[in-house]
């Protein structure tokens, strides 16, 4: 639903009256307030302070947005969604849901670092690929 949404429909209509990368821009932000919800819910079920749900909210909606940016750069890329779904589909399988290390608060307080971690390194692989295109050389 949020690879059709965001960047199907989201940056496909921004991109009509702005240039690609302030589109794609726009629909990441908008990618990132909608994952600010995971930290309020934690909250509200009192799973963590305010503090952290705050905390925890900046770090989502930046990992979110720079999610955002590199899948909207695999859609221009490919001209399809389907390669940003599967990597939104391996990044939530593994590195969000699979991946869990349990310390002695019985809590995965550093996911968000891991998780962090591992897009930063794929959005700068995306990016390098998008930003350097090769040439077909004969």
């Amino acid at each position: 639903m949020e690879e059709g949404v965001f960047r199907k429909l989201f940056l496909k209509a921004f991109s009509e009256t702005k240039p690609f990368m302030q589109a794609n821009f726009i629909a990441a932000f908008l990618f990132g307030i909608w994952h600010i919800t995971m930290p309020i819910r934690s909250y509200v079920n009192g799973e963590m302070s305010f503090a952290a749900m705050v905390l925890m909210g900046i770090g989502y909606m930046l990992l979110a947005g720079i999610m955002g940016i590199k899948w909207g750069l695999l859609y221009r890329m490919t001209g399809n969604i389907w390669v940003g779904l599967g990597d939104h589909l391996f990044n939530n399988a593994v590195a969000t849901n699979m991946l869990h290390v349990v310390s002695l608060k019985d809590a995965d307080e550093l996911q968000i670092v891991r998780i962090m971690a591992a897009q930063i390194i794929s959005f700068a692989f995306v990016w390098v690929i998008h930003t350097y295109p090769t040439t077909n050389v004969r």
